[in-house]
């Protein structure tokens, strides 16, 4: 058998924080817009980077000047109930014993995300991360990657881990993610269903093997077919 990696995306994956994302989102448009952000609207931009969130919600290209300021007090609205919830929050069911299986396999594993890297360093103090992440295996996006659907932080990871993109297992949660890890060439997607998602809809992707509601669904010796 070929070397293989499972790389996860983070928010909604190994983190089911999405409630918490849309109430940061609802709080900062309220205060800068003094308008509603819908639930929809939300879904619509689920796995975008907030640089490009940004632009969406103000409808107009903004300066890179605006966009770090405006990126650092939505940033803050999420820490702030981060820090108001942390007490009460964990990873996502399963989830660490999935990651000390792997280990024990010896089997590489990474996460790709859309979230900044000063952002992964608050997960870090959260759940510890580097107990089953290698600092070099967490790759995340300071602006510089295109957001998913583009598939170069998949690209990125597969690269740093050294391996045959058909080699990489991935795991998803939003549509934009599948296609982003699709174009990437990988050889299996699972798609996360952490928000009670119809996936249906993207059943023709061949790459979208199976579906999970909770990480204590997976069986280990199917998943490293």
């Amino acid at each position: 058998m070929k070397e293989k990696a499972v790389i996860f995306d983070f928010n909604g994956t190994l983190f089911w924080d999405s409630e918490i994302n849309y109430r940061s989102w609802y709080n900062f448009i309220k205060k800068k817009l003094n308008k509603e952000y819908s639930r929809e609207e939300y879904a619509h931009l689920n796995g975008r980077t907030t640089f490009e969130t940004l632009e969406i919600v103000f409808s107009e290209k903004l300066s890179q000047e605006l966009i770090d300021k405006l990126s650092i007090e939505k940033e803050n609205e999420y820490l702030k109930i981060l820090e108001e919830e942390k007490d009460k929050i964990s990873l996502a069911p399963g989830v660490e014993v999935l990651l000390k299986h792997l280990l024990e396999k010896n089997i590489k594993i990474a996460i790709a995300t859309s979230a900044h890297p000063s952002l992964m360093e608050e997960y870090e103090k959260i759940f510890k991360l580097s107990r089953y992440f290698k600092k070099e295996y967490i790759i995340a996006n300071d602006g510089s990657l295109a957001s998913k659907p583009d598939p170069c932080i998949y690209n990125k990871t597969i690269d740093i881990l050294n391996i045959r993109s058909e080699d990489a297992i991935v795991f998803e949660d939003t549509k934009s993610g599948i296609i982003s890890a699709s174009r990437a060439n990988v050889g299996k997607i699972i798609a996360v269903n952490s928000l009670g998602s119809d996936f249906k809809t993207i059943n023709n992707l061949k790459e979208t093997s199976f579906h999970i509601s909770a990480f204590n669904e997976i069986n280990l010796t199917e998943l490293l077919k």
